[in-house]
């Protein structure tokens, strides 16, 4: 590979970076779900939480579906 084409290959990769952040065309608000424990005694992780990137928080769900619903909102 010449330093021409690598050039062009690297600058087509920094220009596609940006586009990794975007879930749902929600761009870095989108959040995600994670399964958790209710209290000590739950061992079946029956609860979800949202984690938002930006503004950094999390919502807190009792149910995964219910989590799903209320991140991408």
């Amino acid at each position: 590979m010449s330093s021409s084409q690598f050039a062009i290959f690297c600058a087509i990769l920094i220009a596609l970076f940006p586009l990794h952040e975007f879930v749902d065309g929600q761009g870095g608000n989108a959040g995600f779900c994670v399964p958790v424990n209710c209290d000590t005694n739950d061992k079946n992780r029956s609860c979800a939480t949202c984690h938002i990137a930006s503004p950094r928080k999390s919502l807190s769900f009792k149910s995964l579906a219910e989590c799903n619903a209320g991140c991408k909102a």
